[in-house]
């Protein structure tokens, strides 16, 4: 048996790995969060600060850029979640993380400060933080909460959108452009992700986002996500990409059959397991290479059925994105005595990502439209568990960390749809 001493070292050698990997740091610091001294606390106030979205068991999340441009939201935490190791240090103005085993051991960060974004409210009064999050990059709008199935009846059981001031009859178009423009004068931003819940009508709630779409494009050069749910007819998911959006995700959110149904009854009843697949697979003929995502939350369902829901999804050109879960808004399933859930280990997470990283290398899939993205792992970060120094790589890498190649991006998605609509047009 090792002696206590051994246990020690050995667990001083894995956490300096994980602080050398930012992959590994990024999947560590979400799943355990962060501890802020009342120094460093005070110090994030006077400039800083964290973002007013707290999480169950949190007390919010502070956004951090770690070493290789990784961004991610990390929560909080105030002694009501699992004891985490991590702490942030605050030292001549640099940031630091550091392990409680071993204090030598750090990792130098960035910290960014939460946007205006969160301290602003529409001309109608409506807080932009009911509407909309942003995270570094990342920015993502709801003009509209409503969702039927916001019952009890019907509800996704880690879903906790509300229906407090509801916004029925959706946010102002002039209200989401200006939500924009104030979370762009802070943060890089260069794609909008827009998002609907089940509004009951046969378009997924696409005709709804349409305005938006539209006076997005108008005024800013910019791409635009939409989140919303599989149309009935596939003649809507041609019409929202010629509509002028860029990518789309219709979020499964958990593969196997059974799973789904019991954790999402209202998709699964109104929409169906086999219409996510088919719409998924068709979106990804319509739209370009890495436009069509889909959601798979880790830990609500074995993880041999995360993996198989990576290789389906890759085969038909569909880029899985892997959300780990967490509670959110105060809706957390760990106390749902009804329904297990699958907490993965740091080794089972590295697994799944490689897998993940292995099956887009394979298809070729394009990663410039789904990356910086702080909530969440990309499957470009994939690169930091797999090792891969391949030409593919190096020129994924390079191509998405230029400004000039992003802003590409957005003349060659307009120009693609432009040809291909007229081409449908003609046929």
């Amino acid at each position: 048996m090792r002696s206590a001493a051994a246990r020690v070292d050995a667990l001083v050698s894995v956490y300096a790995q994980i602080l050398a990997n930012p992959g590994l740091l990024k999947l560590e610091l979400m799943m355990r969060g962060i501890r802020v001294p009342d120094a460093v606390r005070d110090r994030l106030n006077g400039g800083f600060g964290v973002t007013g979205h707290a999480l169950f068991g949190s007390a919010g999340d502070v956004d951090l850029v770690l070493p290789g441009g990784t961004w991610v939201s990390v929560p909080v935490t105030d002694g009501r979640m699992a004891p985490t190791p991590y702490a942030l240090d605050c030292v001549d103005d640099a940031f630091t993380i550091r392990v409680d085993e071993d204090a030598s051991a750090t990792c130098r960060v960035e910290v960014r400060r939460p946007s205006d974004f969160f301290t602003r409210t529409t001309s109608t009064g409506i807080p932009y933080g009911r509407i909309g999050t942003v995270h570094g990059p990342y920015l993502a709008l709801s003009p509209s909460n409503r969702c039927t199935f916001l019952t009890d009846a019907d509800r996704c059981r880690f879903c906790g959108v509300g229906q407090d001031g509801a916004t029925h009859g959706g946010v102002p178009v002039d209200d989401v452009l200006e939500a924009i423009r104030i979370a762009r004068a802070d943060n890089p931003i260069d794609m909008v992700y827009l998002s609907v819940g089940h509004l009951g009508t046969s378009d997924g709630g696409v005709r709804f986002l349409e305005p938006y779409v539209a006076a997005i494009k108008k005024h800013f050069d910019i791409l635009v996500a939409v989140d919303a749910l599989p149309p009935e007819d596939d003649g809507w998911i041609d019409r929202t990409y010629a509509m002028g959006v860029d990518a789309v995700s219709y979020n499964l959110e958990i593969f196997d059959a059974e799973r789904f149904e019991r954790v999402c009854p209202g998709p699964a009843r109104e929409v169906g397991r086999a219409r996510f697949l088919d719409a998924l697979a068709y979106a990804a003929t319509v739209f370009p290479s890495g436009g069509v995502t889909c959601h798979l939350i880790v830990g609500l369902e074995p993880l041999e059925s995360t993996r198989a829901g990576i290789t389906a999804l890759t085969e038909m050109g569909v880029l899985p994105v892997l959300p780990i879960y967490r509670p959110f808004k105060g809706r957390d399933m760990r106390r749902d005595a009804d329904i297990e859930l699958f907490p993965p280990t740091l080794d089972e997470l590295i697994a799944l990502h490689t897998h993940l990283y292995s099956a887009v290398r394979a298809r070729k899939l394009s990663l410039n439209l789904v990356r910086d993205i702080a909530i969440v792992t990309t499957p470009l970060e994939g690169r930091f568990f797999a090792n891969d120094d391949s030409v593919w790589t190096s020129l994924q890498v390079r191509v998405m960390g230029s400004r000039v190649g992003r802003r590409t991006s957005t003349v060659l998605s307009d120009l693609r749809r432009h040809l291909r609509v007229r081409r449908i047009e003609q046929s």
